[in-house]
């Protein structure tokens, strides 16, 4: 009876044995799946979370495009220089500077065409037109005009031959570092603009597309140019005076039509004749430069330059009374580059080395309001 108690207890025991290894085997099946399953997971959250080689890959071939693109913007640079920039020193109080659509042009097809001139002269410091033209029809010409260093430049720079494929034109604009006027310093002053014709008899008595962009000279020592950028993407220089133009256009046609209605025609050809005439009246400050011997005062409108040289600053500041100096320059409507509308912006600039320290010249610009009667820039 004790064997067979003894036996059972052994099978019981055997058997107890048994289902615990068999218990202990089956829970470590099971964590070896869990775990694997964890594994994965953490697999997938370090790829959403932790992409850190992901992103040196992407910085990689961010790095790879940008030097691509630089090499291709590098490509497609077409640079011009030459010395036929129109640039007038006067000696008369007043002076207009007539311009032609041949003379004073580049081809920009050929890089460096009549390039007689060396951009290292040690007697000339240079802004460069850095033009884009990505999104510029390549037909007609620029119109370029500036005022760098008491000096007026024009040059015109044909587009009908221009490659396609080119995004940039680059347009040197050299003047003299010295005049009677103005020796150029660090941070003088200076505008260029550029307007866009693309067909002149269609477009004449409209707004042409343009931009014009200030800047500081760099200095008359380092023989790096200044930079001028012109027509870049985030410019609003056309689309602020296109606004002031659209916006006159129609009252300008009111105000004839009531002329009409209400006006005598001797009145309304008076009128008429007002209209054609554009007059900026420019006022110089001198109240902290009284000793000021010579100084010079520009205007451009729509590719128009004008000046006017005082040669003795005190003999009329004494005859005013006052320590304002001031010139009106009247313009007709009619330019090489179409008529001037409402809205055209134009710019000023005062020039001489009694103006300086800071600046020997200074520049003002404002949009065009105002037909017949003054339209009035203090350019200090």
């Amino acid at each position: 009876m004790k064997q067979k108690l003894f036996s059972i207890n052994k099978i019981s025991i055997i058997l107890v044995v048994f289902s615990i290894v068999f218990f202990l085997s089956s829970f470590n099946y099971s964590y070896s799946i869990q775990n694997n399953n964890n594994e994965i997971k953490d697999d997938e959250f370090d790829y959403i979370f932790d992409p850190g080689e992901y992103i040196e890959d992407e910085n990689k071939k961010q790095e790879k495009n940008i030097k691509t693109n630089k090499i291709n913007n590098q490509d497609n640079l077409a640079q011009h220089s030459d010395k036929s920039s129109k640039i007038i020193n006067t000696k008369e109080d007043i002076n207009l500077v007539n311009k032609s659509h041949t003379k004073n042009s580049i081809n920009p097809t050929y890089e460096d065409q009549n390039n007689d001139f060396n951009i290292n002269d040690k007697d000339k410091i240079v802004v460069k037109a850095r033009i884009n033209v990505a999104n510029i029809e390549k037909i007609g010409f620029l119109n370029i005009a500036g005022f760098i260093n008491g000096q007026e430049v024009l040059k015109n720079v044909t587009l009908d031959n221009f490659d396609p494929s080119k995004q940039t034109l680059n347009v040197n604009l050299p003047v003299d570092k010295e005049t009677d006027i103005i020796k150029a310093g660090d941070r003088d002053e200076f505008f260029v603009c550029a307007y866009h014709i693309k067909d002149l008899l269609k477009e004449y008595n409209s707004m042409p597309y343009f931009d014009c962009d200030e800047g500081d000279l760099l200095g008359p020592d380092t023989a790096t140019p200044t930079i001028s950028r012109l027509f870049s993407p985030n410019s609003l220089v056309y689309l602020d005076s296109q606004n002031v133009f659209n916006n006159s256009s129609n009252k300008y046609t009111q105000l004839l039509s009531t002329n009409n209605d209400n006006s005598n025609e001797n009145n309304q050809q008076q009128t008429e004749k007002n209209e054609e005439k554009v007059k900026i009246k420019i006022y110089v400050p001198l109240e902290d430069r009284k000793d000021t011997q010579k100084l010079k005062i520009a205007v451009m409108i729509k590719g128009e330059i004008k000046s006017a040289i005082i040669n003795n600053v005190q003999d009329e500041l004494n005859k005013l009374g006052g320590y304002t100096i001031s010139r009106t320059f009247t313009f007709d409507r009619d330019t090489n580059i179409g008529k001037i509308q409402i809205g055209d912006r134009y710019h000023a600039c005062v020039s001489s080395t009694d103006l300086n320290p800071p600046e020997g010249s200074e520049c003002e610009k404002r949009i065009l309001k105002n037909f017949g009667r003054e339209n009035v820039l203090y350019v200090r």
